[in-house]
Order: C-alpha cells, then structure tokens, then sequence
C-alpha cells in the first residue's frame, strides 16, 4: 500500500516524502481526502511492470506447454485467469 501525505504536508515539507521515494516507496498526496497524485520512484515501477509481464508470460507458455502434453486444451477462460494472476 502507498503512503498517504496532504498536499499541505507534501508543499511544506516535500523532501520528507521525496526521500521515502528515493528509497522505492510510494507517495499519494490527498486533498480534502481524495487522492491528487502519485510520486513514484522513475525507473523502479516501469521495471515491476516489466516483470510482472514477463512472469504471466512465462506462466501462461507453462500452462500451454502442459496442457499439450496431457492433450487438453486450455479454453479462453483458463487463459485469462492465468494473465490475471500474472497481472497481480
């Protein structure tokens, strides 16, 4: 889960927060508790996504591969549970 600062707390004190970033974490900034923005670190979530991409990949040619041998096939279903999962 992503911390939660108030934009007063984020435009008094924006290198407290900055610095949380800098160490990979996530910070939200609120306004009248409803969420304004998001500081992500740059290059850490594009590289989560990647892998995350990469491993439903590899899970779903796994369960295709499986599915071949035991002469099953996988329906349209089964596949996209299979990315979902990946995808979490």
């Amino acid at each position: 889960m992503s911390a939660r600062v108030t934009a007063l707390e984020a435009r008094i004190r924006f290198g407290t927060p900055l610095r949380r970033v800098v160490t990979g974490e996530e910070i939200v900034v609120i306004r009248y508790d409803k969420p304004v923005a998001r500081v992500t670190p740059a290059a850490s979530r594009h590289l989560r996504d990647v892998r995350q991409a990469v491993d439903s990949l590899r899970s779903l040619r796994s369960a295709i591969a499986e599915s071949r041998r035991s002469g099953q096939r996988l329906d349209d279903g089964e596949i996209k549970s299979i990315s979902e999962d990946g995808r979490q």
